[in-house]
């Protein structure tokens, strides 16, 4: 006599089989920022490593590959300046002194990752290109839409109970791209941006929201002496909800 089993069972375990591999590869990086949001009073920016969604934040030797990572503070003015970042167990960690009121946007980049062999995330053999991004207010600045500073970026601000995401690539506005937000809580909904490069979303809870972003460019190359098939450019950009 054969033993029936349920259908539903088997989708339930192909589901779970094929997304094991995946499982670490939801990884990313974030910034997060600490401080009175006062002139002259010590700003902290701290730069975390693992899935947001899950509230997992990875410690140890998983964060020494970070270290190619480079943060950057662009002023209300626009003066920039390089900000020095140092490990600990849990995060990387820097700071700076705020000289003036206004906005001030906080920018990571790494362009100098090796080339990687991501066959089986199904990316082939590709350049992975890391940019980050947040802000921290300083004063009662004026509210003026902030300039694009990546290659890859997402700016955003408030419309009354909305939050509107820009994105923008080579700071022309990306029309058709997908989103992915993440609330503190854990939920994920993806947005796609409109003609203009826009999308815009109504906060469930109050916290540090991440925005997810990634384009792939099919082009080839060489890169330190590797040739890859493609280079994937991500933008991880937080922001906080009060």
């Amino acid at each position: 006599m054969k033993k029936w089993i349920n259908p539903l069972s088997i989708i339930y375990i192909i589901g779970l089989v094929v997304s094991l591999p995946t499982l670490t590869w939801a990884h990313g990086y974030w910034l997060e920022v600490k401080g009175s949001g006062k002139v002259g009073e010590l700003a902290q920016i701290q730069l975390f490593y693992g899935e947001y969604s899950e509230h997992v934040r990875e410690k140890g030797a998983r964060l020494d590959k970070m270290s190619e990572i480079k943060i950057s503070v662009i002023d209300a003015q626009g003066t920039k300046t390089e900000v020095q970042m140092q490990q600990t167990d849990t995060h990387w960690q820097g700071s700076f002194v705020p000289k003036i009121e206004g906005i001030y946007q906080i920018l990571g980049i790494n362009e100098t990752r090796e080339v990687q062999d991501w066959t089986k995330h199904n990316l082939g053999i590709t350049r992975p290109v890391q940019y980050l991004r947040t802000t921290y207010v300083v004063g009662n600045p004026s509210k003026t839409p902030l300039v694009p500073q990546n290659y890859l970026d997402i700016t955003a601000q408030k419309l009354g109970n909305q939050i509107l995401l820009e994105v923008y690539k080579d700071k022309q506005a990306f029309s058709k791209m997908q989103l992915k937000v993440i609330n503190p809580d854990g939920w994920e909904k993806n947005r796609i941006t409109n003609e203009k490069g826009k999308v815009a979303f109504i906060p469930a809870a109050k916290g540090l929201y991440l925005v997810e972003l990634e384009w792939i460019d099919k082009t080839p190359g060489t890169f330190k002496g590797k040739d890859y098939e493609s280079v994937r450019h991500r933008c991880d950009m937080t922001l906080v909800v009060e």
